[in-house]
């Protein structure tokens, strides 16, 4: 059956439907949402509430800062008057010259609490035990200061009265025009801080939306970074580079999945066909029946072959391939590798060059089978009686094994695919060779997975070189293992 052609019509369609074309979202404020309304409130009415904060901190400390200054200013002028009618002859005339010079009403009783002298007329001892700090007369605010005097070896109390109504006022208006200030700043913060936020969440509200309409459909949506900045840029330039890896993933399993099947069903239709064969001839034809034993047991065989390989790189995929670690020899290997395929292959001319006594820790089974990879490749491009060459060294502290064949060679615009799934190239990788498209995907993740790196050297005609890099020291050259 042949289905190369075919299977290459369709890798092509598959390659041309799932080119993505790459479509903008644009922020628009109508389509802002609840989520950006409600979080640019909630930021504005944080801007609020500092405000209030740091006007109450600023107003408490203007107010204590004025009191204090005030009741200083107000102290000192007592200590004074004080000192002024200590030193006076008498007490009375002074009293009177300080009321009129120096605007202050002044009461002195003796000590029995009779009041002897009293300049300020509203004023008399209270009843109560609780004491009158503040007194009004003649529409003006006063406040009283008590202490004790010796004139003349004689004991008063003096009650000095300082009229405070100018710095009442004086706070009033300065709390008056602050209040009616804070009032006006509010509201302009609010707002204003609210249409801010709003503009400056845009995207993320825009996000919110977009993330809500993604579907398989329409993976190749994308943000568009215009109008964002800083950190928001960072993060709309961030997501962007998160739906491109979810696109490209996405489009990657749907690109497995379709060459999975289409691998699947040809052996399928072949066992069908020999099926139907054996069901119309083979009953009683023991020719026919023995070619389609024969037939339907490649192709199952070859099947299941296609389906541990998918198992394998699911596995992988997922994390949860198991690779054994231990310390064994890598030149008995190689050493292995070449014994074996002289047995199997007597079309080709085998070389080897195996430095001896070279050690490694990691999985030996599984990295035989990437060798052998290499090597069945090499036999499947390299025409009968051509030259394959097998070598191992040690190269400082990593070793390098090598495959190179005198084969057909790959071309410079597909080495660079030669290890993705079901890749084959035109010429290096025909499909009438035979196998799936997996042993070099199959390979990569065995290297990979022991820290390795592969190198090839191809030109077309000419050959190609696989040469596989693995580091002595075990801390690099094995990279754990995962269970299933």
């Amino acid at each position: 059956m042949k289905t190369g052609n075919k299977a290459e019509n369709i890798r092509q369609d598959r390659k041309v439907s799932n080119e993505p074309v790459k479509r903008k979202v644009g922020t628009s404020r109508k389509n802002s949402g609840k989520t950006n309304f409600s979080m640019s409130r909630r930021i504005s009415v944080s801007y609020t509430h500092m405000l209030i904060d740091t006007f109450l901190s600023c107003l408490i400390l203007v107010i204590i800062t004025y009191i204090v200054f005030n009741f200083i200013v107000l102290v000192m002028e007592t200590k004074d008057i004080i000192e002024t009618l200590m030193l006076s002859e008498n007490i009375s005339d002074t009293i009177y010259e300080i009321a009129v010079q120096r605007d202050t009403e002044i009461a002195i009783g003796d000590s029995l609490g009779e009041i002897i002298i009293n300049t300020f007329q509203e004023f008399s001892l209270p009843h109560s035990k609780i004491p009158l700090w503040f007194f009004r007369k003649d529409h003006s605010l006063y406040i009283m200061i008590k202490s004790g005097v010796t004139v003349s070896n004689v004991a008063f109390v003096i009650y000095i009265f300082r009229d405070i109504t100018v710095t009442a006022l004086e706070m009033i208006v300065i709390f008056g025009f602050t209040a009616v200030l804070y009032i006006i700043v509010t509201v302009m913060i609010f707002f204003r801080g609210n249409s801010i936020t709003k503009n400056v969440l845009n995207p993320i509200a825009e996000m919110t939306r977009m993330a809500k309409e993604i579907t398989a459909q329409n993976l190749n949506l994308r943000l568009n970074v215009t109008n964002a900045k800083d950190e928001l840029k960072e993060l709309i330039v961030t997501f962007n580079e998160m739906m491109d890896r979810i696109e490209s993933a996405y489009n990657k399993q749907n690109q497995f999945v379709s060459d999975a099947s289409h691998e699947l069903r040809t052996p399928i239709s072949v066992i069908q066909g020999y099926a139907r064969m054996l069901e119309r001839w083979g009953k009683d034809d023991p020719e026919v029946l023995n070619e389609a034993i024969e037939a339907i047991g490649n192709e199952a065989e070859n099947m299941k072959e296609l389906v541990d390989k998918l198992l394998f790189i699911a596995r992988n995929d997922r994390d949860t391939l198991i690779l054994e670690e231990e310390k064994f020899s890598l030149s008995e290997m190689m050493d292995e590798l070449v014994k074996e395929t002289r047995m199997v292959n007597r079309d080709h001319i085998i070389e080897d060059s195996i430095e001896k006594d070279i050690e490694i820790t990691g999985d030996r089974n599984r990295l035989k089978q990437a060798m052998r990879i290499f090597v069945d490749n090499a036999q499947k491009y390299t025409e009968p009686g051509g030259k394959i060459e097998i070598t191992l060294k040690r190269e400082g502290n990593q070793a390098v094994m090598s495959v190179k064949d005198s084969g057909c060679g790959i071309d410079s615009n597909d080495i660079n695919s030669i290890f993705d799934r079901f890749y084959r190239a035109d010429r290096a990788r025909d499909r009438n060779k035979g196998g799936h498209g997996l042993g070099l995907s199959i390979a990569r993740i065995i290297v990979l997975r022991h820290g390795g790196k592969i190198h090839v050297k191809s030109k077309l005609g000419e050959g190609s070189t696989f040469s596989v890099i693995l580091n002595l020291d075990k801390n690099k050259s094995f990279s754990g293992t995962s269970s299933d």
